[in-house]
């Protein structure tokens, strides 16, 4: 059987990232205990873990150029993750993200470049006119994290149309969310994750997806239970108690065995359950780059 294909669409950056034993004082120098740079964003980091998990991942996103994007390229190109690069041939520039883990309170602080202010082209045409015709025809989900909406809305919309299921990796709200929640068929949001106008509370949230017309909703609450919404009816998956090292990217890790499984067989609950144990596991690492279930390695 042919691994499934899927979609995803939304951020690249290469992440640096460095583990101290706690958040340093201002106006102070210090070491830290561990140091990486390795690729990172939601989409990618979710394309990267079906690609681990056996899968085939397509990914859509700006690269561009500048001294980061080579090492980006080569990450996809060794984990064998078609690109589609919205950047290309524009001045566009891979954005370098700082990231520091507190071993604390195993919080993680997160600084980004400033935004770019490079305008990219907007996606014209459909998926078959675009893509590559060995990439075969539109996969069985796709997920966008939000980013790069004004550009892949178009995509997004062709993908539905054809019979895609598109999933929301909900870390924030991002413009064009409205605009696209009535094409959702998945919701999985991070209790973060904020509705302008309304408060954060999960039976808020899943009423306002429910009224976009969304049938499948989920609330991540990091070490705590997520809580599930399915056409109305509700139910909740327990996280297992670890001693977590590195929390950054086990939201992008369950986005992406979520597709994975989902794209195996499509039921929402199962396929969740599946793609938290495996969130779960990789916090016992340092780094997205590490051990994500059933002795998988990052490396």
């Amino acid at each position: 059987m042919n691994p499934p294909c899927v979609l995803f669409v939304g951020r690249s950056t290469l992440d640096v990232l460095y583990r101290l034993p706690r958040l340093p004082d201002e106006n102070t120098k210090d070491y830290a205990e561990h140091f990486q740079a390795a690729p990172g964003g939601p989409a990618l980091n979710a394309a990267l873990t079906h690609a681990l998990l056996g899968g085939k991942s397509m990914l859509v996103s700006a690269v561009g150029r500048g001294p980061w994007a080579a090492e980006v390229r080569a990450e996809l190109d060794r984990r064998q993750i078609a690109l589609l690069d919205l950047a290309a041939g524009t001045a566009y520039e891979t954005p370098l993200t700082t990231v520091l883990i507190a071993d604390d309170h195993s919080s993680r602080t997160i600084i980004n470049p400033p935004l770019s202010t490079v305008q990219l082209p907007r996606w014209t045409g459909s998926w078959e006119q675009r893509v590559p015709a060995d990439c075969g025809s539109v996969p069985p989900i796709v997920l966008t994290d939000g980013f790069h909406l004004a550009e892949t809305l178009p995509l997004l919309a062709s993908c539905k149309s054809s019979g895609a299921a598109l999933c929301l990796d909900g870390g924030s709200w991002k413009p064009g969310t409205a605009i696209l929640a009535p094409l959702l068929s998945i919701a999985i949001c991070s209790e973060g994750f904020e509705v302008p106008g309304l408060d954060r509370a999960p039976e808020s949230l899943f009423a306002w997806f429910a009224s976009q017309g969304v049938p499948c909703i989920a609330i991540t609450r990091g070490s705590k239970s997520i809580l599930g919404w399915e056409r109305g009816r509700r139910f909740e998956i327990e996280i297992a108690s670890i001693d977590a090292i590195d929390t950054l990217g086990a939201g992008d890790v369950l986005h992406g065995a979520f597709c994975h499984f989902f794209a195996l067989k499509p039921d929402f609950e199962t396929a969740l359950r599946s793609a938290s144990e495996i969130a779960t596991l990789s916090c016992r690492n340092f780094g997205i780059q590490a051990t994500v279930g059933n002795g998988l390695k990052l490396d």
